[in-house]
C-alpha cells in the first residue's frame, strides 16, 4: 500500500514539473520567439532620411541614327534610370528617373517593333560646364590718328595688284593666321617711327594733290612666304621679317601706289621729297614701289612726333580760349 502511495506521489510530481515546463516555454515562444520572428533586422527608417537626387534639365539633344531594336532598348535603359543615395541606415536605394528618353519614328511606321530601323533619340543633358574665359588676343599700339590716318590711306586701293597679279586675298588671310584684325595687322605691324615717317609724307602728298595708297604694309613670316615676284626670304624681308626686323611691331617696308591709277606720280613724288621725311625707294628699277627709311630716321621721326603733339596740343589750347571767349 505504502508503495502505490509512493507511486502516485511521484506521477503527480512528474505531471506537475510538465505542466509548469509548458507553460515556461510558452511563455517563452509568446515574449521572445514570436516577436523576434515579427521583427525586422533593419531598422526602420524616417522620411526625412531619404535624399533623392533629381538631374537638373536641360534642353534635348537630339540626333539620328539607324539603330535596331536590341540597341533602342540597352540605350533606354542606360539612360532613363539612376541611384538615388542609400538611407544612412543601410535600407536598399530606390531608383528615379533620370534622364528621359524616348523614341520617335523618323516617318510613318507600324507598330511592330522589329520594322524600326531609325528612331530619334532625344536625352536630356546636364548644361555644359562653363569654359574658361579665352585669353585675349595680341593688340597693336593704341589707334591714334597716325594708324587711323595710314589706314584710310590703305584702304584707298581695295584691290591689291601689281605685275605678278591680283593679291587682295592675301593680307587678309596673313592677319587671320595671325589672330588680328586687318588694321593691327598691316597698320600695327610697322615699327612707330616708320609709321610717323609715313603719316607726315602721306599728309605732304595729299596737300599735293596725290592720292596714295599702299599696296601691302606688314609682312609676317608666313605672308611673306605667300608674296609673289621680286623678293626677300621668308625672314629676311623689310616688311616684318623676323630675322630682318623682329617681327610684329617692327616693319619697316611698304609698297606704294596711287589710288587713281598713275603710280608713277607717287614714285617721283618720294624721290624728290622723301630725303625730308626720312624715306626713299632702295631699288626704283627691280622693285620701284618699296620705300623703307633711311639715315638716322629713328630721331627724324622722334623730332616729327614732337611737332605733331605741339602742334595738337597748340590747336587743343586755340579751342579751349575760342570756347571761352564765347
Amino acid at each position: 500500500m505504502r508503495t502505490l502511495r509512493a507511486f502516485n506521489s511521484a506521477d503527480r510530481i512528474s505531471r506537475s514539473a510538465i505542466v509548469l515546463a509548458g507553460l515556461l516555454c510558452g511563455v517563452l515562444v509568446f515574449l521572445v520567439a514570436i516577436p523576434l520572428a515579427l521583427s525586422s533586422p533593419f531598422p526602420p527608417t524616417r522620411e526625412t532620411e531619404w535624399v533623392a537626387q533629381r538631374p537638373r534639365v536641360a534642353a534635348p539633344i537630339t540626333f539620328s541614327e539607324p539603330i535596331d531594336e536590341d540597341a533602342a532598348r540597352e540605350v533606354e535603359m542606360a539612360a532613363a534610370w539612376s541611384f538615388v543615395s542609400l538611407a544612412p541606415s543601410g535600407t536598399p536605394a530606390i531608383f528615379e528617373p533620370a534622364a528621359l528618353v524616348t523614341f520617335e519614328s523618323s516617318a510613318a511606321e507600324p507598330k511592330d517593333t522589329a520594322a524600326i530601323t531609325t528612331a530619334n533619340i532625344a536625352v536630356s543633358a546636364a548644361p555644359p560646364r562653363a569654359q574658361p574665359a579665352s585669353p585675349p588676343k595680341r593688340s597693336a599700339s593704341p589707334i591714334d590718328e597716325v594708324s587711323d590716318y595710314l589706314w584710310e590711306v590703305y584702304s584707298r586701293a581695295p584691290a591689291k595688284r601689281d605685275g605678278s597679279g591680283d593679291f587682295t586675298w592675301k593680307d587678309p588671310a596673313a592677319a587671320k593666321r595671325f589672330g588680328l584684325s586687318m588694321p593691327e595687322y598691316v597698320i600695327g605691324g610697322m615699327d612707330p617711327d616708320f609709321r610717323e615717317q609715313l603719316y607726315h609724307a602721306g599728309k605732304a602728298m595729299d596737300a599735293a594733290g596725290i592720292r596714295w595708297s599702299m599696296l601691302s604694309a606688314f609682312r609676317d613670316d608666313y605672308r611673306q612666304s605667300i608674296a609673289s615676284g621680286l623678293k626677300a626670304s621668308s625672314s629676311n624681308s623689310m616688311h616684318g621679317g623676323k630675322a630682318r626686323t623682329g617681327g610684329y611691331g617692327h616693319g619697316q617696308a611698304v609698297d606704294v601706289t596711287n589710288a587713281d591709277g598713275d603710280e608713277s606720280a607717287v614714285w617721283r613724288w618720294i624721290d624728290a621729297h622723301g630725303k625730308k621725311f626720312g624715306l626713299n625707294r632702295p631699288m626704283p628699277g627691280a622693285d620701284p614701289a618699296h620705300v623703307q627709311p633711311s639715315g638716322n630716321w629713328h630721331k627724324l621721326a622722334s623730332g616729327l612726333r614732337d611737332g605733331r603733339a605741339r602742334l595738337s596740343k597748340e590747336a587743343r589750347v586755340s579751342a579751349t580760349d575760342t570756347a571761352s571767349a564765347r
